[in-house]
């Protein structure tokens, strides 16, 4: 089956990207990299999700003889892929400036009352 190829970028990779500008001038190569990471990996998410949802998460197997039911491929690159992708967004968060204290305790009382 040929996949659809996937080119939007998502509202949620907008937001990340007006991020970017928050990102301090000396990371701002890094948090580049990661991003266009980050925008190739939801587009092959994306991907794989829609033949998952087409084709279910099983696929039989076939080996001479032998035939069984097995994880669908698309479905074990998926869980590989949202696993990087998990790890390369912690790492762009990771290089933004860190929040004073202060803006984090009225978010606590706030979020409290």
């Amino acid at each position: 089956m040929k996949s659809e190829k996937v080119t939007s970028i998502s509202s949620d990779m907008r937001k990340v990207k007006e991020i970017l500008k928050l990102v301090p001038e000396d990371k701002l190569p890094i948090a580049k990299s990661l991003y266009a990471e980050l925008e190739f990996m939801q587009k092959t998410l994306k991907a794989l999700k829609h033949q998952i949802e087409e084709d279910g998460p099983t696929a039989m197997f076939k080996q001479g003889r032998q035939q069984f039911l097995r994880e669908h491929p698309a479905l074990k690159a998926y869980n590989v892929t949202i696993k990087n992708y998990n790890n390369t967004y912690k790492q762009l968060a990771d290089l933004l400036p860190k929040t004073s204290a202060k803006k984090n305790d009225a978010l606590l009382e706030f979020i409290q009352e």
